[in-house]
């Protein structure tokens, strides 16, 4: 009887999904499962304008979130309406395991950037509908973070073009996105963990995002 050899490649690929699904059950570390994804298509992120600033936030990103202490915020606070949109949205914030930490600076924007995108959206006022990830999309693409993000830009925006029942409201969140990002810091490279208590307001203002969006 003949046995059909499987590459390693493959057989790691396999073992990666295997464990992103046991991660995705357990309901625990979610934020491993968006990473873990990532080491799927490519073994390293390629380098960005960006790269060198987000590895300073290392201990920012893996410092956990709980949702239960955001919700005693102050009302009106950053933390408060991250909150809540995460309760809407029936959301959990994406926190890692010690075996992401070991991926950081491999993929430090993309890492980066899974555990804030909620945290932008609530920035910038978009909503967790298709709409809003389009809006927000079109956010990062004119920040430039990094190519995987931008590619996953286009692709936002070539599935917005099919809904032409909300051609209207996709066009503006994407001006708004661009127009956004022209006035804003760097948000993937920013503390924004250490915001979290202040007045959303407030923040807003000191990121450069006090025009232009209404509403938490």
């Amino acid at each position: 009887m003949r046995f059909v050899s499987i590459p390693k490649a493959m057989l790691d690929k396999l073992r990666t999904i295997r464990e992103m699904l046991r991660i995705f059950r357990s309901g625990k570390e979610l934020g491993d499962v968006a990473v873990l994804k990532l080491t799927l298509f490519s073994d390293a992120e390629v380098p960005g304008e960006h790269s060198e600033l987000v590895l300073g936030r290392e201990e920012e990103n893996f410092r956990a979130i709980e949702l239960d202490a955001l919700k005693a915020m102050p009302a009106g606070s950053f933390g408060e309406a991250y909150a809540r949109f995460m309760g809407r949205n029936e959301l959990m914030p994406f926190n890692f395991s010690g075996r992401v930490r070991s991926l950081f600076a491999r993929y430090p924007v993309s890492i980066r950037y899974v555990r804030v995108h909620d945290m932008i959206h609530v920035l910038l006022g978009f909503e967790a509908d298709f709409v809003g990830e389009i809006g927000v999309y079109a956010f990062v693409a004119e920040q430039n973070y990094n190519q995987t993000l931008n590619r996953a830009a286009r692709a936002a925006r070539l599935f917005g073009k099919l809904m032409f029942w909300s051609r209207r409201r996709i066009q503006a969140a994407e001006a708004r996105g661009v127009a956004l990002a022209a006035t804003a810091k760097v948000l993937v490279a920013e503390r924004l963990e250490t915001m979290l208590h202040r007045p959303l307001d407030e923040v807003r203002q000191e990121l450069g995002l006090a025009d232009g969006v209404s509403g938490p």
